[in-house]
């Protein structure tokens, strides 16, 4: 976690990516720890001066937690910036992550990424027009169909 907050650009972004990784991997609920992982990440979504790899990693970490758990993430709080952080721009192995959580929330009928649908919708459409987009073939099949 202190590697979120480094003066260094690709300590944040190692420490985004090294976060993601644990919650993805973890054999406990780590969802009381989603706070303080969200607080420190906010600044790597938020900042226009970090690289676009911060960003991309912090998107991704995001994406993870919501994969985890959904429900532990303060979604009408988080969407705004996590949205506007995508689409990804240079680390593409964070659009997995990524295209299937928005996917997650679409499925389960979230509200509260239904109130960003518009503001969600040219994300997608670059998203799905750019050879550089990785997505699996359910989330590149279900974003199609919308």
């Amino acid at each position: 976690m202190t590697a979120l907050g480094d003066e260094h650009a690709e300590v944040r972004s190692n420490g985004a990516f090294g976060v993601g990784a644990l919650i993805e991997s973890a054999t406990i609920d780590a969802s009381p720890y989603f706070g303080d992982i969200l607080k420190a990440l906010y600044p790597l979504i938020k900042r226009t001066d970090n690289p676009n790899n911060v960003r991309d990693n912090a998107a991704g970490c995001v994406a993870r937690l919501i994969l985890e758990n959904a429900d532990a993430v303060p979604l009408g709080d988080v969407l705004p910036a996590w949205i506007g952080a995508l689409p990804i721009r240079g680390d593409h192995l964070e659009d997995l992550p990524v295209y299937d959580a928005i996917c997650h929330l679409l499925k389960n009928k979230r509200a509260d990424i239904e109130a960003f649908f518009p503001a969600l919708m040219p994300v997608l459409k670059q998203a799905m027009e750019s050879p550089d987009t990785l997505m699996t073939d359910e989330s590149r099949q279900y974003l199609s169909s919308l």
